[in-house]
């Protein structure tokens, strides 16, 4: 069985409600259901601290594959500029085996949070992430630009940050078929 870590902030974990919940990972699991799903998704997050779990919530699991979602919190982070998330992102990417990555960018936050996360800024980070994964050949998932298509309201809930059920739906329908391609290319585990 593939094994998949979801690492990321708490667009990852799923909150809802102001709680981690298993949606990310329980609508992966419905598309793919041979493979196990490990979310590592920790509200807060941002690549300069997610660099120091690596070991533990990443590594030690070996993973066939890890999915790196981060960047809506780096926005607002005022000690993570663009440079820095961008070396953060590839340092993570590089730890963990280029071959194993797969970059989803930053999606949108509401009028609400536009203070701490400029729609200017959060596009910056999308690119910034769509540039990294183009030089280092790592499938990346541009979300800002599949979530501009759509009426943020009908993606966020009340926060105006985090996911609603329609938005995650449409995040795993965008994310399977990178991922069915990306297992086809793992080389079976030779077990002794």
């Amino acid at each position: 069985m593939n094994r998949i870590v979801l690492l990321g902030d708490s667009i990852t974990a799923g909150m809802t409600n102001g709680y981690p919940s298993p949606i990310f990972s329980h609508k992966l699991a419905s598309f793919l259901p041979e493979v196990e799903f490990i979310n590592r998704g920790v509200p807060g997050d941002i690549t300069r601290l997610a660099k120091l779990r690596l070991q533990a919530d990443v590594l030690e699991v070996y993973p066939d594959l890890v999915v790196v979602f981060f960047g809506t919190n780096d926005v607002a982070d005022p000690q993570t500029d663009l440079e820095d998330y961008r070396s953060n992102l590839e340092e993570i990417c590089r730890t963990v085996g280029l071959e194993k990555c797969l970059l989803i960018t930053p999606g949108l936050v509401g009028p609400s949070q536009e203070a701490s996360r400029p729609t200017p800024k959060m596009a910056a980070f999308a690119k910034a992430t769509l540039e990294l994964g183009q030089d280092l050949d790592i499938p990346t998932l541009n979300w800002q630009a599949i979530m501009e298509k759509h009426i943020p309201a009908s993606l966020l809930q009340a926060d105006e940050i985090h996911y609603n059920e329609r938005a995650y739906d449409l995040l795993v329908a965008n994310l399977v078929p990178l991922l069915k391609t990306k297992l086809a290319q793992v080389k079976p585990k030779i077990i002794h």
